[in-house]
């Protein structure tokens, strides 16, 4: 997963997916997908900012490959906010080579509170004993 700078120029953003997927290619492995979320508001604000262009590589390869892989994406900082690399299980590996990395269900609509759970009437509760 690579989540990239969304107001970076498209161009270099573009050349550093392309630039990963050669090197996925040229360690022996295959690129099976490239999904491409969008831009996502992110948790926690990274390089003071507030979202990010998600890019999901589902790949097969060697992890020989994922030391210079780091190395191209930690030069690109501009660019590039993070990256993580996921290591799937059998099952998992086999539904991302057949579909791709599901994209995230946001949990409400941008600008809607979630709503509190709990008690009705939403009081303190406080648990303890009744005065008398």
């Amino acid at each position: 997963m690579i989540i990239l700078n969304p107001d970076a120029d498209e161009e270099q953003q573009q050349e550093i997916l392309e630039r990963v997927q050669q090197l996925i290619t040229a360690g022996g492995g295959t690129v099976d997908h490239v999904n491409d979320w969008g831009r996502k508001k992110i948790t926690y604000p990274m390089e003071k900012r507030p979202d990010g262009r998600y890019v999901v590589i589902t790949c097969t390869g060697e992890e020989t490959s994922l030391p210079e892989i780091d190395r191209v994406l930690s030069i690109n900082k501009g660019v590039v906010l993070r990256s993580m690399f996921i290591r799937l299980n059998s099952v998992e590996a086999e539904r991302a080579r057949a579909t791709g990395a599901p994209a995230p269900v946001d949990a409400h609509p941008e600008g809607e509170r979630p709503q509190r759970g709990g008690r009705p009437g939403g009081g303190r509760g406080g648990g303890g004993r009744r005065p008398r």
